[in-house]
């Protein structure tokens, strides 16, 4: 009898040390596909981005990334790019060769021929919306991601209309039952007390509402309840292959338009 280890949840950075990759930190952040990053050398920032269209770059030609047809990893790739990287003659060489694989070393638990290194680490729902999108999203609708203002589009809601939604918010949960939510904290001045589970209610259940009209442009507000739809067919206890097909298109067009909306000023701003 063998104990194998089928598959491994958890947050990016337990991950990331787990499989052994540098993660954002890496020329390649994804644990899933090769596509290569960009990032803010005029502020000096290590971290890497993996925007579909990659930022022009004078003299090189535009590199763009197709979502229904990305650069996979595979175990064999893994297996590939840390075979390079131990044949490598000198320690440059080394070096250069784990920030371009975004790969830190080889744990011992890949020694147990079972863990497949692209497939043994699927991203889970609860890090990658309720911990990672969401909160990022309320930053930028505030004006408070990473000292970006809006650019060339309109998407900030200003500050005392902020203070209303975190009123409001207070006003609609107190009186749902507790068996559906816990108390939410003012969304305008008290984030860090929100759990994952109050990012989830929050988002999927009063921010729809909450946020109607609240945009200069309803596209926004589209594009929010988007989200909402994504994020609800993730959560139904069945699910059929024709939706799955369905939610894919959604998904790839969700990303499309957030780049589009959200992150025009931000991709002008990095290089490579």
């Amino acid at each position: 009898m063998r104990a194998y280890r089928l598959f491994t949840l958890g947050d990016m950075v337990s991950i990331n040390a787990e499989l052994g990759i540098k993660g954002h930190n890496g020329f390649s952040p994804c644990r899933s596909c090769e596509m290569k990053g960009v990032r803010n050398v005029t502020d000096g920032q290590s971290n890497y981005y993996i925007p579909l269209t990659l930022p022009a770059v004078e003299g090189k030609p535009l590199r763009s990334w197709d979502p229904t047809n990305l650069p996979l990893r595979t175990h064999d790739s893994f297996s590939a790019a840390r075979e390079a990287i131990r044949n490598a003659r000198t320690q440059q060489a080394i070096t250069d060769l784990e920030m371009y694989h975004g790969i830190n070393g080889e744990p011992a638990l890949h020694r147990v021929s079972s863990v497949d290194l692209a497939q043994c680490y699927p991203w889970d729902w609860m890090h990658l919306f309720l911990e990672n999108i969401i909160p990022s999203l309320i930053k930028l609708w505030m004006g408070k991601y990473k000292g970006l203002d809006v650019g060339v589009e309109d998407y900030k809601i200003d500050e005392e209309v902020w203070n209303e939604i975190g009123r409001e918010t207070a006003g609609a949960v107190k009186d749902i039952p507790a068996a559906f939510v816990r108390h939410l904290p003012d969304i305008a001045t008290d984030r860090s007390s929100f759990t994952a589970e109050a990012w989830s209610f929050w988002f999927m259940h009063l921010a729809p509402f909450l946020l109607q009209n609240r945009f200069a442009d309803p596209k926004y507000h589209r594009h929010l309840c988007d989200l909402v739809d994504i994020m609800k067919i993730c959560l139904q206890f069945e699910i059929t292959e024709e939706e799955i097909n369905e939610l894919e298109k959604k998904i790839h067009n969700w990303v499309r338009l957030y780049e589009k909306y959200i992150f025009t000023l931000l991709l002008s701003q990095h290089g490579n």
